[in-house]
């Protein structure tokens, strides 16, 4: 069998013996940030790797970030001191304002919309929304979940709508507009599992996939006809031979959306041991068709990931940057397809004398998509 692959270009450690929680790209692609285990924001040049700068001020661990889709220097983050924070990179004290969330409880996202002016943050089974430029809380969803919210985010192209995904089993979708909880309710998606996070993906961003706690994926539409419907799902990936290994079974990383062929890929790794496939995705199942390696014959010292990674975002011109819990930034880019021969790993295997398979992946930061044609492009299943 001959896979396409990514080989490992860079890697960067972020500090020593710390876990990267999550990546997150400005709007224009031009700045990185990095949250931390070590309290901290870190900030990157991504096309060098280099560190911009340093966000200190959170007295706990960093668990989300959100840049501001219109301005690129600015940028939200959540932390498990109970607080969100709004930086701006270019000022020499960054932190701008801090917003106290829900009495000392871990905060575990935050996502900015309603066009640039609002953020939500989700402490507990509740999600807060505050207005950015006065300061102040809006007001606090507390009916729409009954268990932890563990995501919530703007939809990037109608950013008056948020949505917010729990262990309750539900994505729900708020309109923000609203000023009664009871009247935001737009619509509620039972995903049937726990939600640990979701990815608006496709033309407009109308659909999204949600990863569950327990590493099952699920994609739903979200256009005004069939909002909620179930176009597939993905419950055995855990188990694939390709990603279980002697500890443990395999886990999703993030989804992305190939332009090209209209089709939804899952990125995954494999145990604690720091190995990556993309795998396709279709009516039908999942197939593997890139594997991850270091190797590399102009940087042989790269060595790739040793834990498990917790965290993907695609650049334009379709490079893929990891992070997780080894304290490395690791930046991947297309290389020729491997024979893997059975393998699970197929980086022993060496280039196969096969065409170069070429992936569209569509950036994670939506700015990059402005102005594009977006309805030329079918939506996925």
């Amino acid at each position: 069998m001959a896979l396409a692959s990514f080989q490992l270009a860079q890697q960067v450690p972020i500090g020593q013996d710390i876990y990267i929680f999550r990546l997150c790209c400005s709007c224009d692609n031009t700045l990185l940030a990095v949250a931390t285990s070590e309290n901290a924001v870190c900030v990157l040049n991504p096309a060098t790797l280099q560190p911009v700068c340093s966000l200190q001020g959170h007295s706990d661990m960093v668990e989300d970030l959100a840049f501001f889709q219109g301005s690129a220097p600015l940028l939200a983050s959540c932390s498990h001191d109970g607080s969100a924070r709004l930086w701006d990179v270019r000022a020499s004290d960054s932190a701008v304002r801090t917003f106290e969330v829900a009495n000392s409880r871990e905060v575990y996202s935050c996502s900015v919309g309603r066009g640039d002016t609002a953020l939500a943050c989700a402490a507990s089974e509740k999600v807060y929304l505050f207005d950015l430029a006065q300061g102040k809380r809006l007001c606090t969803y507390k009916e729409s979940h009954t268990d932890v919210v563990n995501h919530v985010r703007f939809h990037p192209v109608r950013s008056t709508i948020l949505f917010t995904g729990a262990e309750d089993n539900l994505i729900v979708a708020l309109d923000t507009n609203e000023d009664k909880e009871d009247h935001a309710l737009l619509g509620v998606i039972p995903t049937e599992e726990c939600v640990r996070s979701f990815t608006f993906v496709g033309p407009d961003r109308n659909t999204v996939c949600s990863a569950s706690t327990t590493e099952e994926v699920r994609i739903w539409d979200l256009s005004e006809e069939s909002f909620g419907s179930r176009r597939a799902e993905f419950v055995g990936l855990r188990e694939n031979p390709l990603l279980v290994t002697e500890e443990s079974g395999g886990y999703v990383i993030e989804t992305f959306y190939d332009q090209p062929s209209s089709q939804i890929f899952l990125l995954a790794g494999a145990g604690d041991a720091g190995k990556l496939l993309l795998f396709r995705t279709t009516p039908a199942g999942t197939e593997p068709v890139a594997v991850f390696t270091s190797h590399n014959e102009s940087s042989a010292q790269l060595q790739g990931h040793t834990g498990i990674i917790r965290s993907a975002i695609c650049m334009p011109g379709g490079m893929i940057l990891t992070a997780g819990e080894d304290s490395m930034l690791c930046a991947w880019r297309e290389g020729p397809s491997l024979a893997t021969e059975g393998t699970a790993d197929g980086a022993d295997a060496g280039p196969a004398a096969l065409a170069e398979a070429r992936f569209g992946l569509e950036p994670t930061s939506y700015g990059a998509h402005r102005g594009s044609d977006v309805a030329a492009r079918p939506t996925p299943y």
